[in-house]
């Protein structure tokens, strides 16, 4: 795992063919072949495009991916009904134009707004308090977990997985996983029971095991509310790697994948930094 505060190095390659060269990587890894796609084609996909990139990352084709708690439910300190934490997460966003963002502690609206004005696709699962959505105030929707993911690397196509953790904690709140699949990799995100590290530690192993059932290449980002290295390696199978931002929040992946770097960014209004991570599939 690197774990280096300074900025992410950019492809030189365009950036919706440095998507499909992640997608034809690793498609081919699982055994299926792409199509041939000219250069014109590629540079005529629809969607946001990255920020002028510097230079190339080594090994394979890049994936990048910022997990982001924007902290928005009217509770521990957050900002409340005030969208500053969402704004700064769009313009984050729009500035390093990651692969896949995951998202905790965000209102079903806020979502909503962070797909239309970044062009990215959305799944979002609600948490739960019993059988009923945590709900934001403000009439800003359910509380919980979200998935968005650049239009380069297509639509969902298969079954998302969403549902609440076997284990939990005694509060009131019930946690969820979500696992999206796409066609070159699933992404997975949950945000992590605060109160008792054992029901963290259990709830990661089921969320890294909802991800590698998905059947193809796997990224998870989350606030896992786990610190400690051994917790955090604990509950990962063998040859999976990490990065953190130096607390409660990690990007993981499986064996098709490869860390290059990782670093923190501001959110204003979030009381956790934006974690950006570059991986190599």
């Amino acid at each position: 795992m690197t774990d280096d505060r300074t900025p992410c190095p950019r492809s030189t390659t365009p950036p919706a063919a440095r998507r499909l060269a992640v997608a034809g990587a690793l498609l081919a890894c699982a055994g299926f072949a792409l199509p041939v796609l000219t250069g014109s084609t590629a540079a005529a996909r629809p969607g946001p495009e990255r920020p002028a990139p510097e230079r190339a990352a080594p090994g394979g084709a890049p994936l990048d991916v910022l997990q982001l708690n924007l902290c928005h439910r009217d509770a521990d300190g957050c900002a409340g009904d005030d969208d500053t934490a969402v704004r700064s997460g769009i313009a984050a966003i729009r500035q390093r134009g990651p692969d896949v963002v995951t998202l905790n502690e965000v209102c079903a609206h806020d979502i909503t707004t962070m797909s239309r004005d970044t062009g990215y696709r959305a799944e979002f699962a609600p948490e739960l308090t019993g059988d009923a959505p945590v709900r934001c105030a403000d009439g800003r929707g359910d509380h919980g977990v979200a998935v968005l993911t650049h239009p380069d690397l297509g639509a969902s196509d298969g079954a998302v997985v969403e549902r609440g953790f076997a284990a939990q904690d005694a509060g009131p709140t019930r946690r969820v996983l979500l696992c999206v699949p796409f066609p070159a990799l699933s992404a997975c995100t949950a945000q992590l029971s605060p109160a008792d590290p054992a029901v963290a530690r259990r709830q990661c192993a089921e969320l890294v095991g909802a991800a590698t059932g998905t059947g193809r290449p796997a990224v998870v980002g989350g606030d896992l509310n786990l610190t400690a290295e051994a917790d955090v390696r604990g509950c990962l199978p063998a040859n999976w790697s990490h990065a953190g931002d130096g607390a409660v929040q990690h990007v993981l992946a499986d064996t098709g994948f490869t860390f290059v770097r990782s670093e923190n960014l501001p959110v204003d209004g979030s009381s956790h930094p934006g974690l950006l991570a570059e991986l190599t599939g």
